[in-house]
């Protein structure tokens, strides 16, 4: 892309160690304090405190561009637009399981550009940048090689109630063909998981952009393949997407065969 960009990657990882930092503060072992959303799931006060202060620092950055953030949003006319999870997986965050990421991803035209996901728990910060690579740390990531039972795929995934696909019953028939599958409960965790190669893939039926461009670019960057539940090209145009899939990119048509037999 020529143009240069309104936001840095550098800047969008010192936000992201800025919401770590209040996600450790915001953290006990049990009985954290929470609200539930209209879509039954929790909210805490750090998604809230890290969400405000995002919108505050990217102002002070970038005040034009477009900020879409789960729990606050500060829309303006542009092509260039930043999407936010203030504290991804809260029911682990909630229940006093260090399983939490931040993720924030720009976007150009509907196309993600930076993607910056940070374990604070760990120490762990992920990012890529369009042609640039991902990295943990400064490590560059690669995508794994598993695809055959033998060794051992493993894909992750995240489930709930009226998703809009049958996701438990497209783990199970991936199990009966070697696959392994587990639930960490964190979409990002998951993602990054797939960068670095401890996942072999994984499928996502949420619709929300903050969910899936921070890792899409990133797994894109790390060598993986990354499209919506239909195989198609996954953009960002437009409110909703129609879900993720992400893998190393040689299980990837096992993974639509299985979406397309599960929910027909």
């Amino acid at each position: 892309m020529k143009q240069s960009f309104p936001i840095s990657r550098e800047q969008l990882t010192t936000i992201a160690y800025r919401a770590g930092h209040i996600m450790r503060d915001h953290f006990t072992h049990f009985g954290m304090a929470r609200d539930v959303k209209g879509d039954k799931t929790p909210v805490t006060l750090a998604d809230t405190l890290i969400n405000t202060m995002f919108i505050e620092r990217v102002r002070e950055i970038a005040p034009h561009i477009d900020v879409v953030g789960e729990e606050e949003s500060c829309r303006k006319e542009s092509p260039w637009q930043l999407v936010v999870d203030p504290v991804d997986g809260t029911f682990p965050f909630t229940w006093g399981m260090p399983v939490a990421t931040f993720m924030a991803a720009l976007l150009f035209e509907g196309v993600p550009v930076i993607g910056v996901i940070y374990d604070p728990f760990t120490d762990r910060m992920f990012s890529a940048e369009r042609g640039k690579g991902a990295h943990m740390n400064g490590r560059s990531l690669r995508v794994s090689q598993a695809a055959t039972r033998g060794e051992r795929p493993i894909v992750g995934y995240v489930s709930w109630p009226d998703s809009p696909y049958n996701v438990l019953k497209v783990m199970h028939y991936l199990e009966e063909r070697g696959i392994t599958s587990i639930n960490l409960c964190s979409i990002g965790y998951i993602e990054v998981a797939v960068a670095t190669g401890e996942l072999a893939g994984t499928v996502f039926p949420g619709t929300a952009h903050h969910d899936t461009a921070p890792g899409h670019i990133i797994v894109d960057e790390a060598g993986g393949r990354v499209t919506d539940v239909h195989g198609k090209l996954l953009t960002y145009e437009g409110g909703k997407i129609a879900g993720h899939v992400m893998s190393n990119g040689r299980i990837h048509e096992l993974l639509m065969e299985a979406l397309a037999a599960c929910n027909p």
